[in-house]
């Protein structure tokens, strides 16, 4: 008895330190787990979050009717923005983590991602060309990717809802989520679409205009005479261009050409500017030097504005106006 005495409280310290090493590995690996678990719910919410934004900007961006072509390219660069970051995040998570929960998560971002990117695409593609050929079944595809991610969140979002109960986790926030209808009416949805841009085409569609809408000679001239001409103070003048933007997109780098000549047909000044960017539906002013002319001398200042790519209206990208300095005597 002695001896088995002997063993067993020789044993015991071996068996106490298997036991404590089980329960340390066992409780390291139930945090490591937790942390890892935690780790995702966070990005998880990040990217329901990013895409709650989107989702309602993806409603408002199918009202046509409501929006101009400036803000529609904006909040869709902005969806897309979103859906990036969100797959980013997801896509870049703890590789060692793995759970039914994080693969829906994925499949969902990845889907949302590839569909509003194929919108994106095709739904400019539309309202640059009215009459686009077969442009339903591009916008249709994004509809049934996105209707993929919906239900793949849906069924997210059950499960981790149900796991949280069942083990007793705390959530972040998660948001409902839906960007379209069901994946079988993709087509049907796709045809309303296209209908509705095509409908309201004129504030959507691609429309390129600058225009001259006005000058000023700084200081103002004394009179106008029956022939349209300025009569000009003796002292250098400049003259304020005023430039529109009437189109429906930003413009930059405006390019404006000014010429001034004399009755003889002779040049007395020359110059190229640049304005940096108009903005749709903005003017702006660009003021000449101000320059001398020989009085008793009729002289005339054209102005023009280089076209941009595909303008529309030319007519008024150019502005000729007259001017003299009465004689002396």
């Amino acid at each position: 008895m002695s001896i088995l005495f002997r063993i067993l409280r020789k044993l015991l310290p071996i068996v106490v330190s298997i036991a404590l090493a089980l329960l340390g590995f066992r409780y390291y690996e139930n945090y490591s787990n937790s942390a890892k678990l935690n780790s995702f719910l966070e990005d998880a919410s990040v990217a329901s979050s990013l895409h709650k934004k989107s989702s309602q900007d993806f409603s408002l961006l199918l009202n046509f009717d409501e929006i101009n072509r400036e803000q529609f390219e904006k909040i869709l660069n902005g969806i897309v923005s979103n859906a990036q970051e969100a797959y980013n995040l997801i896509s870049n998570s703890d590789d060692s983590f793995t759970s039914k929960e994080k693969d829906l998560l994925e499949i969902s971002t990845t889907s949302w991602l590839k569909g509003l990117e194929t919108f994106q695409v095709s739904i400019i593609t539309l309202i640059d060309n009215e009459y686009s050929q077969n442009i339903e079944e591009s916008i249709a595809q994004s509809i049934v990717d996105l209707s993929i991610g919906d239900k793949a969140y849906e069924d997210f979002i059950n499960l981790i809802n149900t796991k949280a109960d069942s083990e007793n986790i705390f959530l972040p926030d998660f948001y409902l989520i839906q960007y379209t209808e069901l994946e079988s009416s993709a087509y049907r949805f796709a045809d309303i679409i296209v209908s509705r841009a095509r409908e309201s085409s004129e504030g959507l569609f691609l429309r390129r205009d600058l225009a001259i809408t006005g000058i000023d000679f700084t200081p103002k001239p004394i009179t106008i005479t029956e022939d349209g001409y300025s009569v000009l103070l003796d002292e250098p003048t400049a003259l304020q261009v005023v430039i529109a933007n009437e189109g429906n997109i930003e413009e930059f780098e405006v390019i404006i050409l000014i010429l001034v000549s004399d009755e003889y047909g002779e040049s007395i000044y020359e110059k190229r500017a640049k304005i940096n960017s108009i903005k749709p539906l903005e003017s702006k002013s660009y003021f000449t030097d101000a320059i001398q002319i020989e009085p008793g001398v009729l002289h005339e200042w054209f102005i023009k504005i280089e076209e941009v790519e595909n303008e529309e209206e030319l007519d008024d990208n150019l502005y000729i106006t007259t001017g003299f300095i009465p004689p002396e005597g």
